[in-house]
């Protein structure tokens, strides 16, 4: 499958960026890692397609969500702070794999 043009969150609220992620996921691959810089979070499948999450960053509350809902392994301490590296990137790898129809379990 071929790299779609990334996709851009426009949403304000925790339940935005749930609803932005899985609605966008249903036509990418896998998710296989978050990177995160001073300016924006991106999200990128398999094959590199993205989702931007622009001006969430190190200390924003919508960072660890987005985190949680693409199934990154993070230590939640570290989120406040950018990494000591000169161009403070963070790079997550995503782990977790949920069951089809998960979100459907109440």
């Amino acid at each position: 499958m071929a790299t779609r043009p990334p996709v851009t969150f426009t949403g304000t609220s925790p339940a935005d960026v749930s609803h932005f992620i899985r609605n966008q996921g249903i036509d990418l691959s896998l998710f296989r890692r978050v990177v995160v810089d001073p300016t924006q979070t991106r999200v990128l499948d398999v094959n590199r397609s993205e989702l931007r999450f622009p001006g969430i960053s190190y200390g924003n509350p919508l960072l660890p969500v987005i985190l949680k809902e693409a199934g990154a392994s993070f230590d939640p301490s570290i989120l406040d702070t950018p990494p000591a590296t000169q161009d403070q990137v963070r790079d997550f790898r995503v782990s977790a794999t949920y069951p089809w129809a998960h979100d459907r379990i109440a």
